[in-house]
């Protein structure tokens, strides 16, 4: 029974991990996705928080079903002849969501450290450089590394801003729909969970079948639901200055929390750092299957493309980049469901 929750509890950590990365520590997303909303912010998240845990427990169960060692096992089945523009569109994201790490690290040194953002993203490109080395251990040693303290540092402070949070408070004015994000709650509900299923999913199906996991990947559902409920109502409660900033919830945590705000620049960093390296090593090495003469190399080639589209913003790039891959991943899961009828 030990071993069993042991493990059950570990893919749970790991579905938070991947889940938690720099637009939902930065409070970001939970402000375009389901602060826009208004009064029905509350309804979306608990919606959100439901469809991420029975997707997850979905995709592990057929992963289990499957016995698939890969994501690439996984889509040939689910999707057949359509997996390799769904693979395609997946490394699209990696590439996308790199930009958006090294935007965000940019910000982030020139909103706290006041220093030019180009010193932000040469930081957080040089730490990704480093754990694409060794085929994979540098990405696993600095995860083992810097996500436990980057998951413990952002539960505590959102621990604490729940403990200071007053009911009473004014609700705050509904942040501006920016991008390709609307207001229809349905609607930013699936687009959230269908682009953050695309990290949930590469996990979940890359799993040795002897880890099982269909439980402990429903836990790590709950518990991001709940966490983002916490974090909404908290948020909710901001002025709209506030909810402009480049990074919400470390204005919220300036504010109410500010012996905290040096240890949640840190988580930020570190969930920007973990999740950039996450990217690029996959990146990079799907696409040295593509172009195999290109070798080492194509991690630094691959940061060198994607400053360009950094330049365009933290927040912009999360209300263009993420709603567009929410929209491909609803198009895939149509056809997936045609297919079997």
């Amino acid at each position: 029974m030990v071993p069993i929750f042991w493990r059950e509890l570990a893919i749970a950590i790991a579905v938070v991990g991947t889940m938690i990365g720099a637009g939902f520590a930065s409070g970001q997303e939970l402000v375009r996705f389901f602060l826009v909303l208004g009064s029905r912010a509350d309804e979306a998240v608990i919606l959100m928080g439901g469809l991420l845990t029975f997707m997850a427990a979905w995709v592990r169960r057929l992963a289990l079903q499957w016995c698939t060692r890969s994501y690439h096992d996984f889509l040939s089945r689910l999707l057949g002849s359509w997996e390799k523009p769904a693979d395609l569109a997946t490394a699209l994201f990696l590439f996308g969501g790199l930009a958006v790490m090294l935007a965000g690290s940019g910000a982030l040194v020139k909103e706290y450290f006041r220093i030019n953002p180009l010193f932000g993203m040469a930081a957080c490109g040089l730490l990704s450089l480093l754990a694409c080395l060794g085929q994979g251990r540098g990405l696993i040693m600095l995860n083992l590394l810097l996500v436990p303290v980057m998951l413990i540092t952002i539960v505590t402070v959102v621990i604490s801003l729940s403990l200071s949070f007053a009911a009473s408070s004014p609700p705050a004015v509904p942040a501006p729909a920016q991008g390709l994000i609307g207001t229809n709650w349905l609607l930013n509900t699936f687009l959230y969970v269908a682009y953050n299923m695309i990290g949930i999913t590469v996990l979940l199906t890359s799993l040795p079948s002897t880890q099982k996991g269909t439980l402990g990947a429903a836990g790590g559902g709950i518990f991001i639901g709940v966490l983002a409920f916490f974090l909404v109502k908290n948020l909710a409660t901001m002025p709209t200055d506030g909810l402009e900033a480049e990074f919400p919830l470390l204005y919220m945590v300036s504010i109410r929390r500010g012996g905290l705000v040096k240890f949640y620049v840190l988580a930020l960093w570190l969930a920007l750092a973990t999740t950039a390296a996450s990217n690029l090593y996959g990146l990079a090495a799907r696409f040295a299957q593509f172009a195999p003469f290109i070798g080492r190399r194509a991690p630094l080639l691959l940061l060198a493309f994607s400053l360009p589209l950094a330049g365009c913003g933290f927040a912009n790039l999360i209300s263009w980049v993420y709603p567009f891959f929410g929209y491909i991943c609803l198009i895939f899961l149509v056809i997936a469901w045609l297919s079997r009828l």
